[in-house]
């Protein structure tokens, strides 16, 4: 190992482990700050490849079956959902055994989009299915299309990864909180994989407990659903009392002043904030996020160290 090369930690490796076979290597790589290659070699690492998790994977006898039975039910997304395929393989499929759909799928009209609109998260998705003639596949597929969070939240389950883009915090909070805060969790298990749900109705129980640790302004309504009664006014509530400095990007400056005054001089977190205009748990998360690691640019911070901070 090299000096500079980062370790993994375990938060990562969860992360990995969960969106392995659902993310690209290179969308894994963005989320966790790593490169395509490293995330590559974890992977082999941690032996999560074989032969049921392989890039291609070939169709079963009962697929084919499922597939000439529901050609005419189901499009091609609806279909690679059911069998852990991809539209696009679907659709290759189709066309090396031949098959025909014997009349073009029924398109969804305005009144029916506002129905579902309307009752999604009131009613079940069996009962929206049988009003509307539709699969419950179908449904998910028209919810995600018409860009309304939460599809899976009204089945139970979200994944650690879509909790934290419902709340726009970053992965690795989530997996703090399931470490330190206790958020309930369950262990599921989909094909050959298993991951880490959350159940929403247990989410809501949780955050109303811990309501200090999330900006409620954040989360748009009915995002995770059915929505408790308290959280409109906790939205409102976090809206007006947001922080003064929030979503301030970090500059390389005051990078350089951060780590000059901290590991320098020895300052509180709690001056360095007042300083350069943060909050003291701000200065905390980039520490945290950072710790001592030689990310800056050389250049100024040689220019911090011998001719002093600007405060």
């Amino acid at each position: 190992m090299t000096k500079n090369q980062k370790l993994w930690t375990e938060e990562e490796d969860l992360f990995l482990k969960e969106q392995y076979g659902r993310m690209t290597l290179q969308k894994i790589g963005e989320c966790l700050n790593r490169s395509k290659e490293s995330v590559n070699k974890r992977i082999s690492r941690l032996q999560l490849r074989n032969n049921q998790n392989g890039i291609r994977k070939k169709w079963s006898p009962d697929q084919d079956t499922f597939l000439k039975v529901n050609i005419n039910k189901m499009n091609n997304r609806e279909i690679g959902k059911h069998l852990g395929k991809s539209p696009s393989s679907v659709a290759n499929r189709i066309r090396l055994l031949k098959l025909v759909r014997k009349t073009s799928l029924r398109r969804w009209t305005k009144k029916e989009d506002e129905y579902l609109v309307k009752w999604y998260g009131v009613k079940s998705l069996d009962q929206l299915s049988r009003r509307l003639q539709r699969s419950t596949q179908a449904l998910e597929s028209r919810l995600y299309r018409l860009g309304i969070r939460g599809v899976r939240a009204h089945l139970g389950n979200v994944t650690v990864y879509e909790l934290a883009e419902c709340l726009q915090v970053d992965v690795h909070t989530i997996y703090n909180w399931i470490q330190k805060r206790e958020l309930p969790y369950n262990i599921l298990r989909a094909n050959t994989r298993t991951f880490l749900g959350i159940d929403v109705a247990a989410f809501w129980k949780w955050a109303q407990q811990n309501k200090e640790l999330i900006n409620f302004s954040k989360v748009a309504p009915n995002t995770l659903i059915p929505e408790p009664e308290w959280v409109k006014e906790q939205r409102k509530y976090d809206y007006f009392n947001r922080p003064k400095y929030e979503n301030k990007k970090w500059t390389e400056e005051e990078d350089a002043r951060l780590w000059y005054m901290f590991y320098q001089e020895g300052r509180t977190q709690q001056e360095i904030g007042q300083l350069i205009g943060r909050s003291a748990h701000g200065i905390q998360r980039r520490l945290h996020r950072h710790g001592k690691r030689s990310y800056l640019n050389k250049s100024y911070l040689f220019m911090i160290v011998f001719t002093g901070p600007t405060y």
